[in-house]
């Protein structure tokens, strides 16, 4: 276990810095296709979660238990100011680092010399959330990327020249992209956010590789004569906004199908909104599309009818699995238990509850909370209905209610992964609940957590242990090991051949645990808490491991001993001696 000075961290930057200003570039660069996105080289990271079924798991197995408490930093890399929550990829000796507001580097993966930068040129956005940037995608010659004005970019990947820039969305009604595109069947596939205001429903669009021209463009809040229109009651079309399907969708080449999340219906409250006791579909589901024409093969809502901001727009896992649920909290008692199946799975919302579904037909296999919720009652498995707590339900304008988790999730946008060597998941989540009052609702353009004041407390009955990093069994869904701790665990996860799965904390701890015991093997304290995805790769025989530092969602708000500055935006590197 070792901890970096801060000399040596300045000297490994300059060091950097200046390499980049004196060096030119010339490299061969490989296309990315169809065949390499769908199995990608073990030493590549060509996209969010590295695969198409968005595991979070690299193949590598250099690093190992027996040696990673060898790891040391290889070089480090100053990022732009902003919310930095990216995932820096790479193909062929090429890193791509997507930052916050849409500013792009290319880098030398052996010592972070840049190669090329792209920056935007900023709007006064009307939005009053980050510009916040979590990945890009390769394809062919090209990087991808979704801006905070709504457009979608192709940039020029040797180069970092434009290639095409389409409008897609009105970034001066709110919209925006924040989670990044999948490049799919040739496609540019993209959830849009911020639909916060009149007219502007939310969606996912296809579009040509070639020229971004839209292919096809799915919404997700219904209209008339559409399934589920009548689930909003009588709200007029253009007051019915939200359902941001703003993460990355994963894919299923196998089944042809696309798995996006849909988040939150606006305002939050249903007193707000006027929509009785309707379900308001989509909001909160899981959507199942057809990836050739956008269609919706099945949906699943995970909460029908929210009143708390428990979005739902996370990773969607498929993993192909034996299913006999165990001790969970809800399962179908319909299945026939040892069956191997395809399911859709992971933690997909706030609440922080892991689901099985499965992945050709939707229908409900098992759920397990993972920390304390009182939002959720029953599952009923015939019917695909989920029961919500009465007593939270319909809350007034200036009548708190308490809600466990908060709005910041059990889990948030930072990312579980799997290892198909012990059929784990492993979910960074953290126990804190909250206190959640109804504004007098107020249309202002832009404006998305304006629509409830909010009070965040811990849990009930956790010694004040906020943060917890566990692995679930996915055959039965019962827990294999959790670690807890006062420090929130709000970072993503990487699994990686070695037996290694990787987090970071609100302390600033970035870790290795043994993926089967769950016992700590090595620690690194970065300068900041990581809100980047953590990634590994390979280049000339050697394997590092890279996170990005800066930004993301943390609890440190529920351990004030717990600080630091709000700055700090490094990308570190990792390899062994």
């Amino acid at each position: 276990m070792r901890t970096l000075d801060n000399g040596f961290i300045v000297a490994i930057l300059l060091l950097a810095s200046a390499t980049a200003a004196a060096q030119t570039d010339e490299r061969a660069y490989a296309p990315v296709g169809d065949e390499t996105l769908r199995d990608p080289p073990p030493g590549d990271w060509l996209m969010w979660r590295r695969t198409y079924n968005h595991w979070g798991y690299s193949p590598l197995d250099q690093i190992d238990a027996s040696n990673v408490g060898g790891l040391r930093l290889a070089w480090a890399w100053t990022m732009e100011p902003g919310r930095q929550e990216t995932t820096p990829l790479v193909h062929d000796g090429m890193m791509f680092l997507v930052q916050a507001c849409d500013y792009v580097e290319a880098l030398d993966v052996r010592d972070g010399t840049r190669i090329w930068e792209y920056r935007r040129e900023q709007v006064e956005h009307v939005a009053r959330l980050a510009c916040v940037n979590r990945n890009g995608a390769l394809y062919r010659d090209k990087l991808f990327i979704g801006t905070h004005d709504a457009h979608l970019v192709a940039l020029n990947a040797r180069t970092g020249e434009v290639e095409w820039d389409v409008k897609v969305g009105d970034w001066t009604a709110g919209q925006h992209y924040s989670g990044g595109p999948m490049v799919i069947k040739g496609r540019v596939v993209a959830g849009m956010s911020g639909c916060y205001n009149l007219n502007t429903r939310c969606w996912v669009s296809a579009h040509d590789t070639d020229t971004g021209a839209e292919v096809w463009r799915t919404y997700t809040i219904p209209r008339e004569g559409e399934l589920g229109y009548e689930s909003w009651g009588d709200i007029p079309d253009e007051q019915r906004r939200g359902g941001s399907p703003w993460n990355s969708p994963s894919y299923d080449p196998e089944l042809n199908l696309i798995y996006t999340g849909v988040g939150v219906p606006i305002p939050w409250g249903s007193v707000q909104r006027g929509s009785g006791d309707g379900d308001v579909l989509y909001t909160n589901s899981t959507l199942a599309l057809d990836a050739d024409t956008g269609e919706i093969a099945w949906y699943f809502q995970h909460i029908p009818n929210d009143e708390w901001d428990l979005d739902h727009p996370f990773a969607r896992l498929i993993v192909e699995t034996e299913v006999s649920p165990g001790a969970v909290e809800w399962r179908n008692n319909g299945i026939t238990p040892g069956r191997r199946r395809k399911i859709v799975t992971g933690i997909p919302g706030k609440t922080g509850i892991v689901w099985a579904l499965d992945a050709a037909t939707g229908a409900f296999l098992w759920a397990q909370p993972t920390t304390p919720q009182n939002v959720i009652v029953d599952i009923d498995a015939e019917n695909r209905r989920v029961i919500t707590n009465e007593a939270l339900k319909f809350p007034q304008v200036d009548e708190p209610v308490f809600v466990c988790p908060s709005y910041y999730g059990g889990i948030n946008w930072q990312a579980t992964a799997y290892h198909p060597g012990t059929n784990l998941l492993y979910a960074p989540v953290n126990n804190a609940c909250m206190t959640l009052t109804l504004n007098e609702f107020r249309d202002r353009p832009g404006a998305h957590h304006g629509s409830a004041r909010v009070a965040l407390e811990p849990a009930p009955d956790i010694d004040g242990q906020i943060g917890q990093f566990m692995a679930l069994d996915l055959t039965t869904g019962e827990p294999a090991w959790a670690y807890r701790q006062r420090a929130g665990v709000a970072g993503s996860v990487l699994a990686t051949g070695g037996g290694l799965v990787f987090v970071s904390d609100d302390a600033r701890r970035f870790r290795a645990f043994d993926a089967r015991t769950g016992d700590i093997l090595w620690e690194q304290i970065l300068n900041s808490s990581a809100g980047g995805f953590p990634v590994s790769y390979m280049h000339d025989g050697m394997q590092y491991i890279a996170i990005a530092a800066g930004g993301g969602i943390n609890f440190r708000g529920l351990t004030p001993e717990i600080q630091q500055p709000g700055r700090g935006n490094m990308l570190f590197v990792f390899r062994l001696p």
